[in-house]
């Protein structure tokens, strides 16, 4: 059962954050927002989701978001659906009422798989693709490798939840272990079998801290903690923040009434889409003369772009991609092909020349 209750004028904060929190105002200056700024950045403060009224505040001319609902991140850390809802002025005041709404403990639906960079750097990995790869699969070049694909992700899901799962725990214990094995390596600094031991130990923790910085870098693409050691709290705090923020807790209906509901939710979005995407309308057929007196590519250009594609085009189209960009719709990024490409290369060219030239 959800617990709702209403905040007047709890969050009238009467300033902005930025120009777009204004509308028919005058332009505003840094100085006159900086305070505010600097403020909740240093208090870690962030906007609670929002429905409703984007302006908070009119008096009749000037529209302006000076109400608010902030949160700091232990409110980010709660596994609990939140929501503010904006109403409108209504007659006897400018501002607009807040609702804030608080739902029930939320469980996080099923994620779709996503490979991680750190896997490609196991020891393992190498062999469990080779070993994945040569199971015989019969059909088009595109389904071969597509279906190689799905059935690799069993056995990387699994070298997952052995090698990596809740990493930043396992740099933690080895981190422990190495503190309490340095403690007895001091009071017997000529054991071979503890300075050997220190050795694997402070290998284990600087691999360990590689991949905890890869994950997160990857998860986060926080470009500014790239080259930087891992502040693993930071982290945490900011993956919360991120999925809070991307998190819709509620959206209006076509007929402009509002639901929390979550399954309802996501069935408004596919309905919208379906909506918009599913019609069709009369069109024009297509001028040919006005195609014909624009510009054109000349011979050597039309040339270029008919010519037969080769696997040393794919490859170097495949590795002028970046590492940390997104994966694509079955969740392997570009470092995964790089990385295997000594086994996949071939399967992948074959498929891509398939899609060009089947039709």
């Amino acid at each position: 059962m959800e617990l709702q209750f209403s905040l007047d004028y709890s969050g009238d904060f009467n300033f902005i954050l930025s120009q777009a929190d204004t509308h028919n105002e005058e332009p505003v200056f840094s100085y006159e927002i900086s305070d505010f700024k600097t403020c909740c950045s240093v208090l870690g403060l962030s906007n609670l989701n929002y429905t409703g009224c984007q302006f908070t505040w009119t008096n009749g001319k000037i529209w302006s978001k000076i109400d608010r609902v902030l949160v700091n991140p232990f409110w980010l850390g709660l596994q609990r659906s939140a929501q503010v809802h904006f109403n409108h002025p209504g007659a006897f005041s400018d501002h607009s009422p807040i609702s804030v709404c608080i739902g029930p403990i939320y469980q996080r639906r099923h994620t779709s798989f996503k490979f991680f960079n750190m896997w490609a750097e196991h020891q393992d990995f190498k062999h469990l693709l080779s070993a994945q790869w040569q199971v015989a699969v019969y059909g088009s070049p595109m389904y071969v490798l597509c279906r190689r694909l799905k059935l690799l992700k069993a056995p990387l899901k699994q070298l997952n939840a052995l090698h990596f799962a809740h990493i930043s725990e396992r740099v933690c214990r080895v981190e422990a272990d190495l503190e309490h094995h340095q403690s007895l390596l001091h009071n017997d600094k000529d054991n071979e079998h503890l300075l050997a031991r220190d050795k694997k130990l402070r290998l284990d923790l600087i691999n360990l801290k590689l991949v905890e910085k890869m994950f997160y870098s990857q998860k986060l693409k926080c470009n500014y903690f790239k080259d930087c050691d891992s502040g693993t709290s930071f982290f945490h705090a900011l993956m919360n923040h991120k999925y809070k923020k991307n998190f819709i807790p509620a959206i209006c209906r076509s007929d402009g009434s509002l639901t929390t509901s979550m399954a309802e939710v996501g069935d408004v979005f596919v309905c919208f889409y379906q909506q918009l995407l599913g019609t069709s309308r009369a069109t024009l057929p297509l001028d040919e003369s006005v195609v014909s007196r624009g510009p054109k590519l000349d011979a050597t250009l039309q040339a270029s772009l008919l010519a037969t594609i080769t696997n040393e085009d794919i490859k170097k189209a495949l590795f002028s991609i970046g590492d940390d960009k997104s994966p694509g719709p079955d969740g392997y990024s570009s470092f995964f092909f790089k990385k295997s490409w000594d086994v996949v290369g071939q399967d992948l060219c074959a498929a891509v020349w398939d899609f060009f030239h089947s039709g």
